[in-house]
């Protein structure tokens, strides 16, 4: 299942991008957002730390992709339904660009309660500006083959965590050793279940308004492009969450790097306009 990917050590960055893992001085620690833009006035119920390793949005070109666009301005709405969790909050309010994914920084990852807080409900939403630069990535890793980008993933109890919601892009596929373009694909998991290889109307070049949620019997996930979904909602089976499990939890955007030569950030991508509402357990 793809969460083992979360328990192993990130290999090193591809060999023309270069770049710090996280851990090896490369990291920069911020009370505002990555853009240096004041937070939002909204009512949050955390002081959340942001993490970002490398270059943010804003930051120069490393990768000879496009540089970041400024699109991605769709906004988000909260819960559509609190199901079991009736009491979401507003606890995480990122607005404008959060993360330009380069090989000197793919990974974007923020507390968004205060210490020892867990949850019962947790919806994450973000706009994610994608690229059609799959043959781009590819030819700066020949090696490798990135059938999978990491789009987005929330743990908890930190800094060993289970994997509460996780989703990935898989774009691409190795054939007879070929990396080759295949169908668009989103699959979506946590730490006990995953729903893989489901395909859908996810063209690269799209602005996408993602949406993550973890609650108790299922992990799903939904785009939007344009004010309209994208493609079906994409569920897999969750127990009710433990709180214990939940309690410091982390939201991560993009990948700290390649993984397996399967697994990579999308780079050249922008994610933005980042909110996260929890249905909060003291």
């Amino acid at each position: 299942m793809r969460h083992v990917l979360f328990n192993l050590s990130f290999s090193a960055l591809i060999a023309c991008g270069g770049g710090d893992r996280p851990g090896d001085g490369g990291t920069t620690t911020a009370t505002e957002p990555a853009t240096g833009e004041p937070e939002a006035t909204a009512t949050t119920t955390g002081d959340a730390t942001a993490t970002t390793t490398g270059s943010t949005a804003e930051g120069a070109p490393t990768t000879g992709l496009p540089g970041p666009e400024t699109t991605a301005t769709s906004g988000t709405d909260g819960p559509v339904d609190g199901g079991p969790c009736a009491n979401y909050a507003l606890v995480l309010d990122r607005p404008g660009p959060v993360l330009w994914a380069t090989t000197d920084g793919s990974v974007y990852e923020a507390a968004f309660l205060q210490p020892g807080q867990g949850f019962n409900c947790v919806r994450v939403e973000f706009d994610l500006q994608t690229l059609d630069n799959l043959d781009d990535i590819v030819a700066l890793d020949p090696e490798g083959c990135p059938e999978f980008f990491g789009i987005a993933s929330v743990f908890g109890t930190q800094p060993a965590g289970k994997v509460l919601a996780t989703v990935f892009y898989h774009p691409m596929d190795r054939v007879r050793g070929a990396c080759t373009p295949g169908d668009s694909r989103l699959e979506v998991g946590n730490h006990l279940a995953y729903t893989a290889d489901t395909p859908g109307p996810w063209s690269p070049g799209q602005v996408w308004h993602v949406i993550l949620e973890a609650k108790p019997w299922l992990t799903r996930v939904t785009v939007f492009s344009g004010g309209q979904q994208v493609g079906p909602t994409i569920a897999a089976a969750l127990d009710p969450l433990d709180v214990a499990v939940t309690r410091d939890p982390l939201v991560r955007l993009g990948l700290p790097g390649p993984v397996e030569d399967r697994f990579y950030p999308w780079y050249g991508a922008t994610w933005a306009n980042l909110q996260v509402w929890a249905d909060v357990a003291p």
